[in-house]
């Protein structure tokens, strides 16, 4: 199919597709066992989710007496939103475009803001279909609805002396991955005022609003006649700029996405499992890490990408593979070959790692987009180690206490259990992409 580029990113077959909607309301051993039972009973608290993370970039520009927004979503998204074969990479693209009308209403729903605590009400103003960037997508790629993007204008009203704002968002909240795994949503947001000068930025999600404290801006916003620039042209050129990366919020996002990654706690507690040494175990996070950190910079630059049917799927396989081979083949888990596992691994785990990476970071490059995915990277590392080294820990404390059988014993049957979750995983993914 055919594109022409824009600020954004390429429109994505103007001369088939022509979308644009109308304006419209839419130690000490046992003390460890203990201190890692109290750490896991803690993290029952989180929603814990497999690999169904999308990201979306929100722009918005806040006039004296309105609210501009742009919004992304990936046609996943209003597949998943708009039920439409369940999120498979088997959707046609005509029922895609017509139910953007219909996901335009899904997001005056979805897309909160609030001024003073009061939730404002919003109108969506324009839609239409883009592609990633450096993205050439044909129509029957499974890439179509992952590097295909809709875009929606939305205007939310501003109350006069207002102080603080406030921007969330419920995607997908009510939707399901797998029985008992939500998608996990993150929304990139950069705020700007009516002179393109940046208000926040950070990154939204379900559980996760972002607070925007007007009084304590460098551009505060006064009273006066509303400006007469158009509104989409006023949020092309919020659109345009590159967002300002800050380095905490990406930092936090890689944390989040392990603590909330339960097939690769999965994965990381197959790893633990086998090591004899903690040494063992953190040249194998290493090399996990390193390996990932690659495939992410390559897909967040659209370098390689690969479709989610294939990842997804083959992640939870090699959950099965490291849990198998610790039951199996013992006497291989400690040799080079695990790291060299743990490596190739690690490289598909990172492209669903990047998963949105790229469409989060809008037009960020250079050393923005750099330091992003260090941050992000590092944050996974950061995860890895707090989940990770408590885990070792506990077993090691076991071996000690108990010996060797105890140590085979929990090698065993905590690989099948583990394998029996990575079996669940494989089960939900094929189901959803096959």
């Amino acid at each position: 199919m055919t594109q022409d580029r824009g600020k954004e990113g390429g429109v994505f077959s103007r001369r088939l597709l022509q979308v644009q909607g109308p304006r419209q309301v839419y130690g000490i051993r046992r003390l460890a066992i203990r201190h890692w039972l109290a750490w896991a009973t803690l993290l029952v608290g989180f929603q814990v989710a497999a690999h169904p993370f999308l990201q979306n970039s929100w722009w918005v520009v806040v006039e004296t007496n309105q609210i501009l927004c742009r919004v992304s979503a990936t046609l996943r998204e209003v597949a998943v939103a708009q039920r439409l074969g369940d999120a498979t990479n088997a959707v046609a693209v005509e029922p895609l475009v017509a139910a953007l009308k219909a996901h335009a209403d899904y997001m005056t729903r979805t897309i909160q803001v609030s001024a003073d605590g009061q939730s404002l009400s919003g109108e969506v103003l324009d839609f239409k279909l883009m592609t990633a960037r450096n993205a050439d997508v044909a129509a029957d790629s499974p890439l179509l609805l992952d590097q295909i993007y809709a875009v929606f204008d939305l205007e939310f009203p501003l109350p006069a002396g207002t102080r603080e704002l406030n921007f969330g968002q419920t995607t997908l909240q009510d939707f399901r991955y797998a029985p008992g795994v939500p998608w996990d949503v993150t929304h990139s947001l950069l705020v700007k005022d009516s002179d393109q000068r940046e208000l926040g930025a950070g990154l939204v999600r379900a559980d996760l609003p972002y607070v925007l404290d007007l009084g304590t801006t460098s551009s505060p916003l006064t009273a006066g006649p509303a400006p007469r620039t158009p509104e989409s042209a006023a949020l092309d050129d919020a659109a345009a700029a590159s967002p300002h990366v800050r380095f905490t919020e990406y930092l936090k996002l890689g944390v989040s996405h392990i603590l909330h990654g339960y097939d690769h706690l999965l994965f990381l507690a197959a790893l633990a499992l086998a090591a004899a040494t903690v040494g063992d175990f953190l040249k194998l996070i290493l090399t996990f890490t390193l390996a990932h950190s690659i495939t992410v910079t390559l897909s967040a630059l659209n370098l390689v990408r690969l479709p989610a049917a294939f990842v997804e799927p083959f992640i939870a396989a090699t959950i099965i593979f490291v849990a198998l081979e610790n039951v199996l083949v013992p006497g291989s888990v400690s040799s080079p070959r695990r790291l060299a596992v743990a490596f190739g691994f690690g490289l598909v785990h990172g492209l669903g790692f990047a998963s949105g990476l790229n469409q989060a970071l809008g037009t960020a490059g250079g050393a923005a987009l750099a330091l992003a995915i260090f941050a992000f990277c590092l944050g996974v590392e950061l995860g890895h180690l707090a989940v990770g080294l408590p885990f070792w820990s506990v077993i090691r404390a076991g071996r000690a206490e108990w010996g060797d059988h105890f140590g085979r014993q929990i090698l065993r049957y905590g690989s099948l259990a583990v394998a029996a979750g990575g079996a669940y995983f494989l089960i939900a993914a094929l189901r959803q992409y096959a």
